[in-house]
């Protein structure tokens, strides 16, 4: 597929359960690839997506963990679709709500055709959950292509950035038997993020060999 510029971006719906999956069609008639953003509670996804999308409006912020309670979809220079899932293991949340959330999120994993990559976002300064590890064998057994997003990467040194993203990795690698992930710092006060993010993601996109 041609390389996307993210050039322009748009709201497309909020889906509250699995019967309001929306059909994301490309302009060519074609179904759009989509690219899912999972991680924890708090970690910046849609700080980043807002970012990414050179829109401060299109993904709703909060201060309070756990606040999106849907899974949101934007359309990418309309060949692309970016998909927003809730964020897992915020304590807060009732637990027949998580227990929601974690079928819906799974539902979609695991039945939509045009999922080609998941980005998985984890603090720079956090050790990684039993939810981001779990995350990663599923997509290995699955065989979805995986990019690991260390957030937040402002906040520490470079050496302690560094230090943290290997010690990441290496227990990444011991879960997953695989070699190094594909994997990148970023920073929404960084510009230079954002352009690493999006040859990042044409170059795992084209990869994956997508139409």
């Amino acid at each position: 597929m041609k390389k996307i510029p993210f050039a322009q971006a748009r709201f497309i719906a909020s889906a509250f359960d699995i019967k309001s999956f929306p059909k994301m069609t490309a302009l060519s008639g074609n179904p759009m690839p989509e690219i899912a953003l999972v991680g924890r509670s708090n970690v910046g996804k849609s700080s980043l997506i807002n970012h990414l999308l050179r829109n401060s409006f299109l993904a709703k912020t909060s201060s309070t963990p756990g606040k999106t309670k849907s899974i949101n979809f934007f359309s990418v220079d309309d060949k692309l679709s970016l998909v927003d899932l809730p964020g897992y293991g915020y304590a807060k949340v009732a637990k027949n709500v998580r227990e929601e959330w974690a079928g819906m999120i799974d539902h979609y994993l695991e039945t939509r055709s045009t999922l080609r990559l998941i980005l998985l976002l984890i603090d720079s300064r956090r050790e990684l959950t039993e939810e981001d590890f779990a995350l990663i064998q599923w997509a290995k057994f699955h065989q979805k292509s995986l990019l690991i997003v260390f957030t937040k990467a402002d906040k520490l040194k470079e050496s302690e950035k560094r230090k943290n993203s290997v010690t990441a990795l290496h227990a990444i690698k011991d879960v997953s038997n695989d070699v190094t992930p594909h994997f990148l710092h970023y920073s929404i006060k960084e510009p230079q993020g954002r352009m690493e993010l999006i040859e990042k993601i044409n170059g795992l996109l084209e990869e994956y060999g997508t139409d």
